[in-house]
């Protein structure tokens, strides 16, 4: 098992602060999977992969 194929214990409609390098942005997530996390921007969706938070270049915060 990888370290990354964890759940973060995200549910949806959860709010997060996402924050990559010097952008934050708010986001709603919208469904966890093992390898990403896919988030409702507002006016897009995309993911944010686990390999990013567990390497730190993205930090997230519940809000």
């Amino acid at each position: 098992m990888s370290v990354v194929n964890v759940r973060y214990g995200l549910y949806p409609g959860e709010r997060l602060m996402v924050t990559a390098g010097k952008k934050t942005k708010k986001a709603t997530v919208v469904k966890e999977y093992p390898f990403h996390i896919l988030m409702d921007w507002g006016k897009y969706k995309s993911s944010v992969n686990k390999i990013d938070v567990y390497t730190g270049d993205v930090k997230l915060a519940r809000i």
